[in-house]
């Protein structure tokens, strides 16, 4: 790579990185695009130094042409994220192999360092039409471990009147600060049992969610029965184009009684009255709890598939 330069990842970066990282995914049949704001979020909150963690490749004009970064998992977690990707018109020359060559090699470090004792996973995606992303991860050992779903739906929807009508005694209010905690206790257990989750302490979480500068805490909802949260839709400015729905959850008791399509229906509200044209989310296309099921019955449509794959962090 002797015709780039390579240096460490910047904040300033971040509106670059977000161009990269957004080119890559619309070339591989991706539909949403990721504000500088959310690349912000990730530098600050999941890697953990700039100078160690991240690499980008730019030409001699200062053009960034590529970005690796290493997102750590949090404190007893155990996927290591690596993420990046080079502007498709300067792919095929060896530079996203050997980014990801360091990427993986830097996961090791952080591994030996942090949890020798502990399996941890090098994780990695791609949308399922990006041939040579997929070339790649196989070429260095990466397997197949799961599909992504990428939804979209109109706020206008019409089958958003008739979801399922809410359980007795549900009521749809409002997010508001002070029951942080409590939502997070609620996120903690709805999600322990699905693939690949990883506890977060509050805090943590926190950064990632509800203290995030994308994210929307005037269109974010709760769920009650009494005083209880049984479910909530925490939604995010991470798309420009469309209202991002980062976390939909249903306390495990509540599942399969309309509170998630009760829930949806009253951000899709909000988010029309609030000039969004679409709301989109991610979900994974095998969740034991039927997930894609309840958001095609409130009017969102598969648009895009990432695959996922793994390898052992050695």
């Amino acid at each position: 790579m002797n015709e780039f330069l390579v240096r460490a990842c910047r904040a300033e970066d971040a509106a670059a990185v977000a161009d990269v990282l957004n080119a890559v995914s619309k070339a591989g049949g991706g539909h949403l695009e990721l504000p500088a704001a959310a690349i912000e979020n990730v530098l600050r909150a999941e890697v953990g130094d700039l100078a160690r963690d991240t690499r980008v490749i730019t030409d001699a004009q200062g053009l960034l042409l590529a970005v690796a970064l290493v997102r750590r998992p949090p404190e007893g977690g155990f996927r290591v994220s690596l993420e990046g990707g080079v502007r498709p018109a300067w792919q095929g020359r060896g530079v996203g192999r050997e980014l990801l060559a360091w990427q993986l090699d830097r996961a090791a470090e952080l591994h030996a360092e942090a949890a020798p004792d502990a399996q941890w996973l090098a994780e990695v995606d791609a949308g399922v039409a990006d041939a040579a992303a997929i070339r790649l991860y196989e070429r260095l050992g990466f397997v197949v471990e799961r599909f992504f779903l990428e939804l979209t739906a109109p706020t206008s929807s019409p089958s958003v009147p008739s979801v399922a009508p809410p359980v007795e005694g549900l009521r749809i209010v409002p997010y508001v600060p002070h029951r942080e905690r409590e939502l997070h206790a609620v996120h903690r257990a709805a999600f322990c049992d699905t693939w690949g989750y990883q506890e977060r302490a509050f805090e943590s979480w926190a950064e990632l969610t509800v203290r995030a500068e994308t994210f929307l805490p005037e269109l974010a909802r709760l769920a009650l029965v009494g005083d209880e949260i049984v479910g909530y839709v925490l939604p995010y400015a991470d798309a420009p184009q469309a209202l991002y729905l980062g976390q939909v959850g249903t306390a495990t008791s509540w599942r399969r009684q309309g509170v998630a399509a009760a829930l949806l229906a009253d951000v899709l509200g909000a988010a029309g009255r609030s000039g969004y044209a679409e709301a989109a989310l991610e979900t994974d296309a095998d969740s034991a709890t039927g997930a894609s099921g309840v958001y095609e019955k409130a009017g969102f449509v598969i648009n895009h598939r990432i695959v996922v794959y793994r390898k052992p962090v050695r």
